[in-house]
């Protein structure tokens, strides 16, 4: 009887006044909670901290004017027409600063995705009214969500609430740079506390509403600050890798080559499977390229980043286009101006390729390729050329230039010092150009390292053309390292260049190709680490396979572009056996130490050859990481379920609505049931009104006249055949929805769980 009173009580405008002052503080303090996560999600796309800071002011003002008009029916309509009008007001005013806050908005946007996903989207051009016009932006853009998610809270509005919620995260984590502890503690704590404020009994704020709020509070807390800050953007972004590298597996297959991936150099040569079949027709030394690196951290070679075409060189490779300069192809152009200028035919060799267990997504071509067709294959970047289709590339095929391997011996043709025609002219700007881009993005290395490199490489200071500088290198790796098909692994924590020259002295073609390519960078030269396949035997038709894995040096000549250059011991002799193996030089297996420094070693090394697995310094973070998946997965379960909530909630209005009393009326009567089973009512349902005693004894709130009065207009429709009335209809919605509130309050987690979204009330 007290709860029937109570719903009285609230439809009296006194009632609906207090309910108002109960909710006041929860519902706010929730939208405040909401908003800000949301805004903090965004800030990234933001101008500066000023945008977020009035964003997040303003927002607050307008929760705090739109909550204290509802507390007075009268000023409730004013103060939402007032907050428009004065949003209209402020955008016209402010429009031209507002159009170049949304630019700059969006270019900040693109500039992220272009890093995540590693796409090229071309900026818009600001001025300077982006300063002002982006915390003008902000701010009315935090009006709409202040407003939003206020109704959305009086509404209790989850489903949508949530959506919102899953949205934001993904946009800070999976495109955002900073920090998100706060963010999620906002967004999650905001969301869990409307959940449990929503399912507080009655739906009003009380000691159950704050108890359930200051324990979700707690919580979160507790777990961020046990986390020292949750930084989501770097576990979402093993998440991410992980499954983008399952997901190429698929498409692609498996990579034998490391990719860059240093800690795995000693398996460069593990196993004996195929890779490539090549014919060709006519014998043909090839350094097929795959993985291409330009950024050295210690432990990994990485592709150039995206921002490298950002900025001042935004917009190189189509200018190349322009000029018909392919970086790619550079060589082979080269080539042919230098033929046209001399009158001499150096000539091309066709080779076709078919991939039988090599990583699918490289089209491995040499750096003197001409063309290539076959494969779907598209150029990518700088770097190489990559497969069109989804499952990679089998069969393709390639002309290259005939004879010319690598840039031993290569000089620049005398027309290259007068150029005498447009094409030739066309070539030397394209080249001046390209050539600037890679001295910026390919020299970089550390000032301490680079101190190192120099001493060690270059310890006189004269000056030393390309092939003098080649020769040095190779002198003092060839005195300083020893060959090893399997090297022993770098401990945790070591560089791994620094650990081969100066510890360790042992290597294979990954260790000789990473060093080199910092000490022709430390001499002044553009290079990179290259990762693929090497052939040089003396067939037209050949086998390659995990054997012929290979890494070296990729350095650019001037004029004549990217060129393969050898630096392991015994491999950039002019003598080629069918004895040589990649990475296992024209020498006896198991020999003793030479005088070149060659110690082949049989693939045996000092230790086991695994690397060593560190250990977890914090299992907690591990353990913390899967609890935040838990709770996503747990978001993503509940919006499914409150969809379904809704699609079933609108199915029966809508036979409401076409006045089909026969589908609503069974759908009542079967819920009712089902009902009243989870209340502990027990007996025979086909004699309903038998139950009206057990009803009112065991469903708190429901008395046996209401119970009966239900069932007598079930009955009326499904046993006298007659139309119900709208009060009737009404009658009988209200019942339902009371009784499956009672259930809710007395039939524990479980019972609410069934009443919300099994029975759909």
């Amino acid at each position: 009887m007290r709860e029937r009173n109570q719903d009285i009580c609230l439809l009296t405008a006194e009632g609906r006044k207090e309910r108002r002052g109960n909710v006041f503080v929860p519902e706010v303090i929730l939208a405040l909670f909401l908003l800000s996560g949301l805004l903090i999600a965004c800030k990234d796309m933001m101008y500066s901290p000023a945008c977020l800071k009035g964003a997040v002011l303003t927002g607050v003002l307008v929760i705090l004017i739109l909550q204290a008009s509802e507390l007075s029916d009268k000023t409730a309509r004013g103060a939402r027409l007032g907050i428009y009008m004065a949003s209209i007001l402020c955008f016209v005013v402010f429009i031209l600063y507002i159009a170049q806050g949304f630019l700059d908005t969006v270019n900040r946007f693109r500039a992220l995705w272009n890093l995540r996903f590693q796409t090229e989207l071309e900026q818009f051009s600001v001025n300077s009214r982006a300063v002002t016009g982006a915390v003008v932006f902000w701010c009315l853009i935090a009006v709409s969500l202040a407003a939003l998610l206020l109704m959305l809270v009086k509404r209790r509005s989850t489903g949508l609430l949530s959506l919102m919620v899953v949205l934001a995260l993904l946009m800070g984590f999976v495109l955002g740079r900073s920090q998100m502890w706060g963010c999620v503690l906002c967004l999650i704590g905001g969301s869990f506390g409307t959940l449990v404020f929503t399912s507080a009994p009655g739906r009003q704020y009380g000691i159950w509403g704050l108890m359930c709020i200051t324990l979700t509070g707690i919580l979160f807390l507790s777990f961020f600050a046990g986390t020292n800050g949750y930084e989501g953007l770097d576990q979402i972004a093993r998440w991410r890798a992980d499954a983008v590298s399952w997901f190429e597996r698929f498409r692609y297959g498996e990579d034998t080559l490391p990719k860059g991936n240093l800690a795995k150099a000693q398996g460069l040569l593990d196993g004996e499977d195929e890779t490539l079949r090549l014919e060709m027709e006519t014998v043909q030394e090839c350094y097929l390229k795959g993985f291409v690196g330009a950024d050295y951290d210690g432990i990994m070679w990485k592709n150039l980043p995206m921002e490298a075409y950002q900025g001042e060189y935004e917009g190189l490779l189509k200018w190349l286009e322009t000029k018909d300069f392919s970086v790619l192809r550079q060589f082979a152009q080269y080539n042919e101006l230098t033929e046209t200028a001399q009158g001499t035919d150096t000539g091309s060799v066709k080779i076709d390729v078919e991939n039988t267990g090599a990583y699918r997504k490289f089209v491995y071509l040499p750096a003197t390729a001409e063309n290539w067709e076959g494969g779907g294959s598209k150029e990518r970047k700088d770097w190489q050329v990559r497969s069109n289709r989804f499952f990679g590339t089998k069969n393709y095929s390639f002309q290259a230039v005939s004879g010319v391997v690598s840039a031993d011996g290569v000089s620049t043709a005398p027309w290259m010092q007068n150029p005498s025609g447009k094409a030739e002219k066309d070539y030397l700007d394209a080249e001046s150009v390209y050539h600037s881009f890679a001295k910026e993005y390919y020299m970089d290395v550390d000032d301490d390292r680079k101190a190192e490199l120099e001493e060690l490489f270059f310890p006189e200071e004269k000056e030393r053309d390309f092939n003098e500088v080649t020769a040095q290198i190779r002198r003092v790796l060839r005195q300083e390292t020893r060959y090893v098909e399997t090297p022993p692994a770098v401990p945790s924590g070591k560089d791994f260049v620094d650990w081969f020259l100066n510890e360790s002295h042992r290597g294979n073609a990954i260790h000789y190709a990473s060093a080199a390519v910092l000490a022709y960078r430390t001499a002044g030269y553009p290079a990179r680490y290259v990762e693929g396949y090497h052939y040089a035997d003396e067939e037209t038709s050949v086998v390659l396979t995990n054997q012929n894995a290979h890494a070296w040096v990729e350095v650019y000549v001037p004029g004549v572009g990217w060129m393969p250059v050898e630096v392991v011991p015994g491999m950039y002799t002019e003598m080629y056996t069918n004895q040589i193996v990649e990475g296992e030089p024209a020498f006896q297996v198991n020999a003793d130490s030479t005088e070149d420094g060659l110690e082949i070693e049989g693939g045996q090394s000092d230790d086991d050859g695994r690397e060593e697995t560190p250990e977890d310094a914090l299992p907690i973070h591990r353990i913390l990481s899967m609890v935040m998946l838990s709770l996503y997965l747990c978001l993503i379960l509940y919006l499914a379920l409150e969809a379904q909530r809704i699609i079933r909630r609108m199915y029966r209005k809508r036979a409401m609505r076409k006045e089909e009393d026969s589908l609503f009326v069974d759908w009542y009567a079967k819920e009712m049931s089902r009902m009243l089973v989870t209340g502990n009512v027990r007996g025979n349902y086909n004699h309903p009104l038998e139950l009206s005693g057990q009803v009112e004894e065991k469903i708190d709130g429901i008395s046996a006249d209401e119970y009966i009065r239900a069932v007598g207009l079930l009955q009326k429709v499904r046993f006298g055949g007659k139309k119900l009335k709208p009060h009737e209809l009404h009658t009988l919605e209200c019942f339902l929805k009371r009784l499956a509130g009672s259930l809710s309050r007395q039939a524990g987690v479980w019972g609410r769980f069934k009443v919300r979204y099994w029975y759909v009330f």
